[in-house]
């Protein structure tokens, strides 16, 4: 009997030492739980992280290489029919340069924020006729249409209206001469009069190798300066383009300019005329994407438009012909005309 008691005795104080040791144990778990879940917060924080940082990459890389294929698919479609119009010439460029200018001043009202959607479509139907004005009617004519219809634009939107919108007025107004008439020296560059012994195709290749010096300068200007690029060309209008795309696309203008003579590609053209006509195109080619650049800084957008998906709009297309079209028919007037 002492013996059992014993026993018993010894039997209930292990179970009380394993009680006390279970519950110690359970203590330290409890404790070392407490301090693993910051550091499992932490590595599913990183997972999440990681998770994130992989599916925003994969956005990133299929919508650039969705804008790559849209900007291709707008180009394979667009530079030929481009092309065919311009060989066709006559009613078909022209119609073609007239939806241009109905494009682009509607984008460009919009941009400046004038009131009244069916003012800004009206008007920029009436810069669409000018092309049609100027092409059959000679260029005199244009000048008064263009005083006659800046008068009764300032005069309706002055009419009751605040003094303050006289400025207003003077931008649609503007649209007139950028980009309708800027354009319009398209049409006419394709129709020209030229000397004798020069055919009427003389126009297309000229519009062709304006065409090609200005495509093959945008084109160094964007892939060598976004490759080689350091020194900004003008870091508050437009932080990406850099003067060593510049000078590349500058060059890639003279080399176009030099291949075009060695061939012979335009009729009494001298070395001179194709080195005018690369300066001309080489700067101020680049300047009118800089102003545009600027005018949509100015207002806070990045593209004039969505029309042309990933190429933005049709301004942000034709920036540089309206700047270079003026300047290069001004010089074919007074060289040959």
């Amino acid at each position: 009997r002492g013996l059992s008691e014993v026993s018993v005795a010894a039997l209930l104080a292990n179970q009380s030492n394993q009680s006390n040791q279970s519950a110690e144990d359970c203590r330290l778990s409890t404790v070392d739980c407490e301090r693993s879940k910051p550091q499992l917060l932490n590595v599913l924080s990183l997972l999440i992280r990681y998770e994130t940082f992989n599916f925003s990459g994969y956005m990133m890389k299929r919508k650039s290489n969705t804008s790559l294929f849209n900007r291709v698919l707008i180009s394979v479609i667009g530079i030929p029919v481009i092309l065919a119009l311009i060989a066709a010439g006559g009613a078909w460029f022209t119609s073609f340069i007239a939806i241009a200018v109905l494009l682009c001043s509607y984008e460009f009202l919009t941009l400046l924020k004038i009131p009244g959607k069916a003012g800004i479509f009206f008007l920029s139907l009436f810069n669409a006729g000018l092309v049609y004005l100027a092409y059959y009617g000679g260029m005199p004519w244009v000048y008064p249409a263009i005083f006659g219809a800046w008068t009764v634009i300032v005069l309706l939107m002055m009419f009751g209206r605040p003094l303050s919108e006289f400025n207003m007025a003077l931008y649609a107004a503007s649209s007139m001469i950028y980009p309708a008439l800027a354009l319009t020296s398209l049409a006419l560059m394709r129709g020209i009069s030229l000397p004798m012994g020069w055919d009427s195709f003389e126009g297309a290749r000229i519009l062709y190798l304006m065409l090609a010096m200005i495509w093959i300068c945008d084109t160094l200007a964007y892939f060598l300066g976004s490759a080689y690029g350091s020194v900004k060309l003008s870091p508050t209008i437009s932080p990406n383009k850099t003067w060593e795309g510049a000078i590349a696309g500058f060059i890639g203008s003279l080399v176009v300019g030099l291949i075009a003579f060695r061939y012979g590609w335009i009729r009494n053209f001298t070395s001179w005329d194709y080195l005018i006509l690369a300066l001309i195109t080489g700067i101020f080619g680049q300047l009118g994407d800089l102003v545009e650049s600027a005018l949509k800084r100015h207002i806070g957008v990045k593209d004039t438009s969505r029309l042309l998906l990933d190429h933005g709009g049709a301004l942000d297309r034709l920036d540089s012909l309206a700047f270079t079209g003026p300047i290069v028919y001004t010089y074919l007037l007074i060289r040959f005309v």
